[in-house]
């Protein structure tokens, strides 16, 4: 048929086929089709004939429809007759053209059946068609087998031919029938060929190479996988995870296959090696994206360096490890050369043995000898040609002599290198030279030398011998014999390849000799292009030309870009057209669009970017597209979600991400494991029978290392929920599986998320291990019968060092419906340790079985087509037979796999130990790939922190000399540089010092040995098990000097010691990515920080394990960015890791133990917020720091690195609030632990009276009891219950706490604590119980809140009522609520109560029910704060006033048994006591005080004994209950905290620094800062202590935290002082005036004091200036003040220089808003009572029958009443002033009124300018803002009209609304710029920041941060022109308005009393705290120092209070 007629379809369908059956007669083949088109199914319409097999044969070889293959054929066409259909003679042909014929056959019928194979694995179901249709075509091969075995000999062979024909003819009609009844699917052309057979052999092998790469970590073997269904392993989200492991898992990483030529396309490639790749790498690893790019022929010049042939499998699988890539992944760089010429690795041996065929033939009629020596060799011939075992097999058997002769001849020959061409044969010696009868012997002796049949693989094939076999120097050591069996070995392989390339196509054909002898780029393309569809989007080719090339073709560099024959400036046609045909592949599969050809000129050196600049203009335009190209497809795939979250809500959700990502990769690697496990089942049923017994203890799996735990333990994980009842939750985790796996901390997090999603949803998981430790048992107990918890730990010595491997949190007994599974290796410090401490039931892992040794052997060998030799199978099973592990046996298979049958049975060894096992694998890769290569790869990999990633290893490799040296002498960079020395650079000039492709054949020949694993973010390598590193630590490194390089060197690399181009790309601290201009086109703002975990982890690790320690400090620990960058990417817990593995035993390192303490105080703070991290650091070291100075000139520092940590926090790269003093509490005081256990915040707690016991109770109503000494929870009660209460107030443990009442509210129960049982209840009080217990906890009392009632209950006879008594005292209670104060202890039955503030406390004896004594203070104006017993005194905490500091606590004390006064103890003015508690002993006294005005809480103590009085301890937050029984367990919370705060007093209790007294003056702090006008750089701070103001200097840095100036005492707490201008004016003499109607108070005096001359410079006095608030005063120029007047009615301005009232700002009103409206609902729904002052509502039947008149009288009456309504508003704008605003240049005020309407006045002119009021809403300057100039004013108002929140901008020039902002309620601070251009506002609530551009129509919200909470005395500040905002709600914080982000935050663990800002740009923030007096500047770090806001204004002037500049305060200014 001719080839027009061909209709080509797409996407395989094709039109169905019309079957004739009567017209079918003869068995018609398809005809054979080249690359260009796609067969079509068509018709067969001819009669079926019966003629004789040989015709037939002839018949359908010279068939028009055959394609040309070649010259043999077309020899043959020239003896055909016609045209068309024409048919050959039919006689018997000749064995020439049988064997054509035959071989024609074989590629048609090969074809016929692959593509029907390929059909058929791509439908979905296989019906019973298909099923038949395959049998027939194995009839159809038995047939043509059959046939083609003949050779056509015997009458008898031929006749049975003719009948498989016959019968093919029949099964040809069935098969077409059936398609025709199908759909016409076309399946994808496939070359077919026995050729194509063994290149299945190679895919096949290729696929089980790749498997075997990917051999997961666990070393259980791969035994008899069976498919199983979904299984759940577990929980996520509260969703069952299923089937995970069956589907890939997105991975974050990107990796493009980049090829081309060896040797033409170094220049491109190169190139994108150097500029392009790190831009990409850059580009994905600031969006969270790993990328790589693989080049394996970059560095080498061929790819015949293999001992092994593996070339062609390795680039295929680096390939499809490449596509599994969701973007363009596999670009193809052609240029106009072909590809390096190889044989083929493997040949079927059906193709073998016919090109041997051929070549023998040849050689017979070639020959010259007589024909009786033809006929001797014919017999030698067929005498040495022996068939073998399977009984097809054909091979040359050479006699012994032959057998001596052949290796030397054939390696004469191979070493005859004038023989061949470098690059290939040229035409006329394949054409035009005469081939002789010695030539074909050579050429048959050849390929017997090289090819041998390895009859262990299934089909059996021919197999390329190890390069070694004929040349054993290529794995010489010695580099000049490694050389010369490298050069020797090519010219082989060129020899091969010519005699390959003249026998195949007379053989096999040539399109199937094409597909034999294909090129390692061939074989890329093709999988490159044919992987996935459309190839389009995956697929890029770069086309290069040189136009020029042809007429350069005498250059010497030409013969690098274009092929010519050998000594002659001539193209070689033959690879020409083969590489044509390459481009012609390329072009028919992948689009046009894709294809991108680019022309470049020809120079004098080739292609060379260094010496000619359009070479180099061509590399950079190809750079830029392939960027551009790449980039765009990287985009599509990326998945990058951008949120308007704050830094810390998005951070929790990355952690989150990162915690299910781990979670996943476990429960993927257990499904894999599972799937592994087929033996064992012994020691599953023992796992089911502990297991179905109960869960009592953990079961421990114990076995030697690599026995199959892994696996074990996965296969009971999945069997879980079968072997236990109820919904089954398994937590599942392969400890040592990533580097998260191996941290204790990390894994028992991750343990404890699993248990939080699936039992608690809503709690919140900490992360320090002590609190991980208490949640876990928490979590457990919440395991139920319906729904029980297993967890599953595997690999438990595998626990990394951070934590000293602790399993003691696995050691508590287990809680009912928890079951534990563990596995450790045998005779470990986990097993020990597990045994020691927990009772477990031990399971251990017996070896395998003889009979599962052998089954497991013989399963992976039929999985992998497989057979070994009887000797080879017997070396291997007793092998496995001696070390009976899994482990082993997968090794040991391994080794097994380069077997062929011909190895020699002498050189095969496989030990039977392990160890020496792994030992054998090295030294055979040692001979392999380099004695030094090997080794510095294992000792990399071996001492790496959980893996290495390939470039780290290729960088590390490339520093070591030894292995330079060794690949030069391995590589072919010698021979590259030869040929093409301008384009292929040396190795220092551009191409990697080691080459990609020598790591990437070492670790495809490591195999199973070496895994990858995700970790830290990237992919790293490793031991896929310990005991291989094991053995390569002792084969490598004898000595701890010898690791400790090794880690020196890992640690060099990671500090950037050696340097690099590109340091900051591959080694930074972080990735950064600015939003707003990386990602143009998807919005976004701020950065996004992707964090170098590699360099973060593996930096302070290897360093801690090289012993350098000094680097440590330098680098890591106190480098300010290490840390910033490690709190932020990690967490604050992992530099508290490194620190203590920083401490060097016997040496003490004071730096690192105060930077201990810091972090640890600020661990909280640093777990929410890492970056502030400087402000921690500075806010608690400043102080230490700056008095750290050397005793001496020449002396030390106490402190060697806290210096450099410091002043690098002052130029941080993130934007940082730093202080510019110590302003949190120092390091050095008492610290507290955390207690965990309780899921929601604690609200009350209860000591025991008579062990370490104490119990508490949650927000949920949780009841837990624990043991302190033991640090965990003994009991628990869970609340919900009927009956039960939410949550208690209180807690008290009655009868040997075996009983515990609860209190909330009115309510009163008594529980069991055993069982929780409700004993007594009682909720109908109308006061509130406070209870206590007598009588050693038999009776409890109950004191009703309110009133005078007590009830006494029996508990030991079930809650019985013994009394309710009345009782009273001479004082009645004060207080309205918690009136009055119990005594928790108590003696006898006798209970201590008093009124709190009273003057008296009284004893109430319980079973009497009534007082029995009155105590009495002893100074009248005492205040009782508390009351506690002691077996020896009754303590009466009693409130003194005390000089002119305050109050102060005594302590009186009664005595027990005669209630009278025995003495006092005194405390000192710092106590504020809100409760005490006793010790047991009863010699101490511990009083908890908490301080609103501060938010800390200071413990303190008295010693009843010897009086002393301590302040132990002192910490952030309020406590709200606390108790003490024993000095070592003190224990407290805050309120909303989870936790308890636990403080060992006992340790402190003796240190006399912390003694306080009577005269320790009480601290104080900060009230108001005042910025001194023109003189900016002094700051008045007036002090919370009456009198006491400070003055300080902000301009120099050595002044920070020291005031130039205080005074004491200047004024009284009656007067007001006012600051301006260093001078302090002070209304004093308070007094009556005289001369008014009615006495009114007023200020008679003014003192003016001069700060800087530190006297009084004026004295005035008559004054009348009227008392108000000191904040209602503003001192103005000139000496006036501004107040309010005595009625708060309008302003008054006094003249201080005269004491006169200089004006009177008054409102003047002509009309009102309301006098012009109508009178408002004037059908009122009200009408006249009798009473006509009395209105009532009209209802309907009222007004039915309302007369006329009566309506009139009403609606006068309404109009009346509006009327008088209107005129009392009218009335009130005269009413007084509420407050006022003043702007800032003083010339406008703004008051509001008690009228809710606001005046505008002006200062200069005192006139009323406007009144604003709203009739539909109250105006107020609650929260309101007013412009620099008084232009705008911008305030929150809510209209009751329409019941909406508006934000109003009112023009104050102009008295009239400007813009108003609509819906936006609980507006709780506002801030405005000068010009009104933006208003910023905090929304309480939602917890945003709003910014609004009025006069742009903008608005925006700005989401907070987790720990804000807007209030009502918020303080918000707009700087910088409003592009930043300072807010202080709580926490000081700056905001980005422009970004729409918080730059900081900094958090005080004290309250900010007072902030202002100072500068011309109002950046620089002024702090007054509540509990110290120094004033603290905080600026804006960046990476540039502190922002400089005041140098042009605060340095003005001079220093006005003695302080003396110096050169150091100049060095500091000049570098702020």
């Amino acid at each position: 048929m001719c080839p027009a007629m061909w209709t080509y379809y797409t996407k395989r369908i094709g039109p169905p086929k019309k079957k004739n059956r009567e017209n079918i007669e003869v068995t018609n083949f398809p005809p054979i089709y080249d690359s260009t088109s796609k067969p079509l199914k068509q018709d067969h319409r001819g009669k079926r004939q019966t003629v004789p097999t040989t015709e037939r044969l002839q018949q359908l070889f010279f068939s028009n429809s055959l394609a040309d293959h070649g010259p043999l054929e077309r020899k043959i066409n020239i003896q055909k007759k016609t045209e068309g259909r024409s048919k050959a003679s039919r006689v018997k042909v000749n064995e020439e053209t049988e064997l054509a014929i035959k071989s024609h056959l074989r590629s048609h019928i090969q074809q016929r059946h692959l593509t029907t194979q390929t059909e058929n694995s791509n439908l979905v179901e296989k019906d019973v068609s298909s099923q038949l249709r395959h049998q027939t075509f194995n009839i159809k091969d038995q047939a043509l087998s059959a046939l083609l075995d003949l050779g056509g000999h015997g009458s008898t062979q031929l006749g049975e031919a003719a009948k498989f024909l016959q019968s093919l003819a029949a099964l040809r009609e069935e098969d077409e029938a059936e398609q025709g009844r199908g759909e016409g699917l076309e399946g994808k052309q496939m070359v077919a060929s026995w050729a194509e057979s063994s290149t299945d052999s190679q895919t096949s092998l290729l696929e089980e190479s790749v498997t075997a790469h990917k051999v997961p970590a666990a070393p259980a073997l791969t035994e008899g996988v069976q498919h199983r269904g979904p299984k759940i392993l577990t929980q996520s989200d509260g969703t069952k995870i299923q089937a995970v492991a069956n589907g890939p898992a997105k991975q974050r990483r990107f990796m493009v296959y980049i090829c081309g030529g060896y040797r033409d396309t170094v220049t491109e490639r190169q190139a994108l090696r150097e500029n392009v790749y790190p831009r990409l790498y850059l580009y994905c690893k600031q969006r969270g994206y790993d990328f790589k790019m693989v080049d394996l022929r970059l560095g080498i010049s061929d790819p015949i360096s293999s001992e092994h042939h593996d070339t062609v499998e390795l680039h295929l699988e680096t390939l499809k490890e490449c596509q599994k890539t969701e973007t363009a992944n596999f670009f193809v760089f052609a240029g106009q050369k072909h590809e390096v010429l190889t044989p083929p690795v493997r040949i079927s041996q059906h193709a073998f043995e016919s090109i041997l065929k051929v070549v023998e033939r040849d050689r017979k009629k070639r020959s010259r000898r007589r024909p009786q020596v033809d006929d001797e060799l014919a017999s030698d011939s067929q005498s040495t040609i022996t068939q073998s075992e399977a009984g097809s097999s054909f091979a040359r058997q050479s006699t012994p002599d032959q057998a001596d002769l052949l290796p030397q001849g054939s390696a004469t020959m191979i070493s005859n290198e004038a023989t061949v061409s470098q690059t290939s044969l040229s035409d006329g010696e394949e054409t035009g030279l005469a081939r002789g009868w010695v030539d074909l012997d050579r050429d048959l002796t050849l390929l017997q030398a090289w090819y041998k049949l390895d009859e262990n693989h299934v089909p059996p094939v021919y197999r390329l011998l190890p390069v070694s076999t004929h040349h054993p120097d290529f794995l010489s050591r010695d580099a000049q014999r490694r050389r010369r069996g490298r050069k020797a070995w090519r010219a082989s392989c060129r020899q091969l390849w010519v005699v390959l390339r003249r026998s195949a196509p007379e053989a096999l054909g040539e399109e199937e000799a094409s597909y034999l002898l294909r090129t390692v780029l061939d074989w890329e393309v093709e999988q490159g292009l044919s992987a996935r569809s459309p190839p389009e989007e995956f697929c890029h080719c770069y086309k290069r030309i040189i136009p020029d090339l042809l007429y350069s073709l005498r250059s010497e560099h030409a013969h690098t870009y274009i092929d010519l024959l050998k000594g002659q400036p001539q193209i070689n046609q033959t690879h020409h057209m083969a590489h044509q045909r390459l481009i012609h592949t390329i072009h028919r599969k992948l689009r046009h669009t894709n294809i991108y050809e680019r022309n470049v000129g020809w120079g004098k050196k080739g292609l060379s970017p260094k010496h000619n600049r359009s070479h180099l203009f061509y590399a950079d335009r190809l750079c830029s597209h392939f960027q551009r190209t790449l980039t765009s497809s990287l985009n599509r795939a990326m998945d990058i979600c951008k949120t308007k979250d704050s830094f810390d809500v998005r951070r929790r959700a990355a952690s989150r991400e990162q915690m299910q990502e781990e979670i996943l990769r476990h429960v993927r690697h257990g499904h894999v494991l599972e799937k592994r496990h087929v033996f064992r089942q012994d020691v599953l049923r023992e796992i089911r029978a502990v297991v179905e017994a109960g869960p009592r203890s953990p079961v421990l799996l114990l076995g030697e290392p690599g026995w199959g735990k892994s696996t074990t333990l996965a296969k009971a994980a999945l069997l879980m929920p079968d072997w236990i009842p109820g919904d089954v939750r398994v937590q599942l985790c392969f400890v040592g599986l990533t580097a998260e796996s191996r941290n204790v901390r990390l894994v028992l997090r991750s343990v404890c998320v699993q248990l939080a999603q699936t039992y608690s949803s809503h709690a919140h998981i900490s992360e320090p291990l002590p609190l991980l430790v208490s949640e876990l048992h928490t979590l457990l107990g919440l395991a139920s019968a319906e729904r029980p918890a297993v967890i599953v730990l595997d690999g438990l010595d595998e626990l990394s060092e951070e934590h000293r491997g602790d399993v003691s949190w696995l050691c508590a007994p287990l809680p009912p419906h928890v079951y534990v599974l563990l596995s450790a290796t045998t005779n470990s410090a986990a097993t020990r340790d597990l045994q020691k401490q927990a009772e477990t039931r031990v399971i251990y892992l017996p070896p395998l079985t003889p009979e599962e040794v052998t089954r497991a052997l013989e399963l992976r060998l039929e999985d992998d087509s497989r057979r070994l030799q009887p000797q080879q199978w017997q070396l291997l099973r007793q092998a496995c037979l001696a070390c009976r592990s899994p482990l082993f046996l997968e090794a040991a298979y391994f080794e097994t796999r380069a077997w062929s049958s011909f190895t020699p049975q002498e050189s095969l060894t496989l030990p039977g130990d392990l160890a020496k096992l792994y030992e054998a694998v090295l030294s055979r890769l040692e001979r392999e790939h380099g004695e030094r290569l090997v080794r510095r790869a294992a000792e990399l990999i071996s001492l790496s922190r959980a893996g290495i990633t390939e470039d780290e290893l290729l960088e590390l490799l490339a520093r070591d000399s030894g292995v330079l040296r060794e690949v030069d002498a391995l590589s072919s960079r010698r021979h590259l540089s030869a040929a093409s020395p301008s384009s292929s650079p040396p190795p220092s000039e551009g191409l990697p010092r080691v080459p990609s492709v020598l790591w990437a054949r070492l670790r495809r020949a490591l195999g199973p040995h070496l895994t990858e694993v995700e970790s830290d973010g990237t992919w790293v390598v490793r031991w896929s098990h310990a005991e291989f590193g094991r053995v390569a630590v002792q084969r490598y490194l004898h000595s701890d000097d010898s690791k400790r390089i090794v880690h020196a060197d890992f640690a060099d690399y990671y500090r950037g010691s050696a340097g690099g181009r590109h340091r900051e790309v591959f080694q930074p601290l972080a990735w950064v990515l600015d939003e707003a201009l990386g990602d143009r086109g998807r919005g976004g703002g701020g950065k996004r920080h992707v964090f170098n975990l590699r360099k973060l982890h593996g930096l302070p690790y290897h360093l801690v394990h090289s012993g350098q320690i000094m680097p440590l400090m330098d680098e890591c620990l106190f480098s300010y960015e290490f840390l910033l960058h490690k709190a932020w990417g990690l967490s604050v817990l992992h530099i508290e890791e490194d620190l203590r593995a920083a401490v060097i035993p016997d040496k003490e390192l004071l730096d690192v133990q105060v930077l201990s303490q810091v972090l640890l105080m600020s661990t909280d703070v640093l777990l929410r917020d890492p970056c502030q991290l400087a402000s921690q650091l500075l806010g608690r070291l400043a102080q230490i720091v700056s008095q750290d100075r050397p005793v001496a000139p020449g002396d030390p520092c106490k402190y060697t690195h806290l210096h450099t940590l410091l002043a690098q926090c002052q130029h941080s790269s993130l934007p940082s609030l730093v202080p510019s003093f110590t302003c949190l509490l120092p390091p050095g005081g008492l610290m507290y632990t955390f207690i965990a256990g309780h899921m929601s915040p604690v609200t009350a707690i209860a000591g025991s009276h008579s062990g370490s016991q104490v119990i508490t109770c949650s927000e949920e109503g949780t009841l837990r009891l624990w043991d302190l000494k033991l640090g965990s929870v003994v009991q628990t009660l869970s609340g919900g219950d009927d009956g039960d209460l939410p949550a208690a107030d209180t807690l008290t443990l009655c009868l040997d706490d075996s009983l515990v009442a609860v209190t909330r509210g009115h309510h009163l129960q008594v529980r069991e604590v055993s069982s929780g049982k409700v004993l007594y209840s009682e909720s109908d009080s109308l006061d509130v119980p406070m209870v206590t217990c007598a009588s050693e906890g038999q009776l409890l009392v109950a004191f009703f809140d309110g009133s005078q009632m007590v009830k006494v209950f029996d508990l030991a006879a079930s809650c019985k009522l013994l009394c309710c008594a009345t009782i009273a005292l001479e004082s009645e209670p004060i207080h309205k609520d918690h009136s009055v104060l119990l005594s928790h202890n108590s003696v006898r039955d006798y209970v201590l109560f008093a009124y709190r503030s009273g003057r008296e406390a009284a004893v109430f004896s319980a079973r009497r029910g009534s007082v029995v004594a009155v105590l009495k203070t002893q100074h009248p104006s005492a205040a009782i704060q508390a009351v506690e017993m002691t077996s020896q005194y009754l303590l009466i905490f009693c409130r003194y006033p005390y000089k002119h500091q305050g109050d102060i606590i005594h302590i009186e004390l009664f005595c027990t048994s005669t209630f009278k006064y025995q003495r006092s103890i005194l405390g000192c003015g710092q106590d504020l006591i809100s409760q005490v508690t006793v010790t047991s002993g009863g010699s101490h006294v511990v009083a908890f005080c908490p301080s609103s005005r501060s938010s800390v809480t200071d413990i303190i103590v008295w010693n009843l004994e010897t009086e002393d009085h301590k302040h132990l301890a002192r910490c952030p937050g309020l406590v709200s209950q606390g108790m003490c029984l024993d000095l070592r367990f003190c224990l407290g919370f805050c309120g909303g905290e989870r936790f308890l705060r636990l403080w060992d007093l006992a340790s402190r209790i003796n240190d006399q620094t912390l003694t306080y007294n009577t005269h320790k003056a009480r601290s104080d702090g900060t009230l108001e800062v005042i910025p001194m006008g023109t003189q900016c750089r002094y700051v008045l701070c007036r002090s919370t202590r009456h009198g006491t103001l400070r003055m300080w200097n902000v301009a120099r840095p050595r002044l920070s935290g020291r005031a130039v100036r205080v005074e004491h005492g200047l004024f009284a707490s009656t007067d007001v002082a006012l600051a301006r201008d260093l001078k302090l004016y002070i209304l004093t003499d308070r007094g009556t005036s005289q001369f008014t109607d009615s006495p009114t108070p007023v200020y008679q005096t003014l003192l003016v004091y001069d700060l800087t001359k530190r006297s009084y410079v004026k004295r005035q006095t008559g004054l009348f200036i009227v008392p108000c608030p000191q904040s209602d005063y503003t001192m103005l120029k000139d000496q006036v003040l501004l107040g309010l007047s005595e009625t708060r009615d309008h302003l008054i301005l006094w003249d201080l220089d005269s004491g006169y009232i200089k004006g009177r700002i008054k409102s003047s009103h002509r009309e009102s808003l309301l006098s012009s409206s109508p009178v408002r609902d004037r059908q009122s729904q009200v009408i006249a009572t009798e009473d006509h002052r009395v209105f009532q509502l009209v209802m309907p039947w009222d007004r039915r029958r309302e007369t006329q008149t009566a309506k009139r009288r009403r609606v006068e009456r309404e109009a009346q009443r509006e009327q008088e309504e209107q005129r009392r508003l009218d009335q009130e704008k005269f009413n007084v002033v509420d407050q006022y605003l003043l702007s800032g240049d003083q010339q406008v005020v703004v008051c509001s009124y008690y009228a809710h309407h606001l005046n505008v006045f002006c200062m200069s002119t005192q006139n009323h300018l406007h009144t604003l009021e709203d009739r539909g809403s109250l105006l107020s300057l609650q929260t309101a803002s007013l412009t620099h100039t008084g232009g705008h004013l911008v305030l929150s108002n809510y209209s009751e009209a329409q019941h909406t929140a508006y934000l109003t901008l009112w023009d104050l020039t102009r008295g009239t609304v400007r813009k108003r902002l609509k819906n936006e309620p609980g507006i709780c601070c506002v801030a405005m710029t000068n010009d009104a251009s933006r208003v910023a506002f905090g929304v309480a609530g939602i917890n945003k920041l709003k910014v609004w551009d009025p006069f742009k129509r903008k608005h925006k919200a700005i989401s907070g941060y987790g720990s804000l909470q807007f209030g009502v005395v918020n303080q918000l500040f707009l700087v910088e022109e409003g592009a930043k905002a300072v807010l202080l709600a709580g926490e000081l914080s700056m905001w980005d308005l422009n970004a729409g982000t918080v730059l900081s935050v900094f958090t005080p663990d004290s309250t900010i009393q007072c902030v202002s800002l100072l500068g011309d740009a109002n950046n620089t923030i002024l702090l007054g705290f509540s509990d110290h007096p120094t004033l603290v500047t905080v600026r804006l770090s960046s990476n540039k120092g502190l922002v400089k806001a005041t140098t042009s204004h605060t340095h003005r002037g001079e220093d006005l209070f003695g302080e003396c500049s110096s050169s150091e305060d100049e060095e500091e200014e000049g570098g702020r």
